[in-house]
């Protein structure tokens, strides 16, 4: 199956790869211990900022399916963050 350049299914692949990286690093290595250590959350900030760059380069260029899929891994990962982080069983 040939992905479009303006598709969704682009876009959530897509808008997976920060939040993955920044996953991989904060599990699996100690940068955030060295870097930032009062900020745990720091690296999936950073990711979702990106996520948020790409969803704004995608609107101004006329890639609004590219968009949606952006804003849907951006906002599942913000919302996993918070009921992650402050729900503590």
């Amino acid at each position: 199956m040939m992905l479009r350049k303006n598709s969704m299914l682009l876009g959530l692949i897509l808008g997976l790869i920060l939040p993955i990286i920044a996953y991989l690093l904060t599990q699996y290595t100690e940068v955030v211990i060295k870097l930032i250590p009062q900020k745990p959350l720091g690296l999936y900030v950073l990711a979702l900022t990106g996520n948020m760059i790409a969803v704004w380069y995608c609107y101004r260029n006329d890639r609004q399916q590219l968009g949606k899929g952006f804003v849907l891994v951006t906002f599942l990962g913000m919302l996993l963050a918070v009921i992650t982080k402050t729900v503590v069983i």
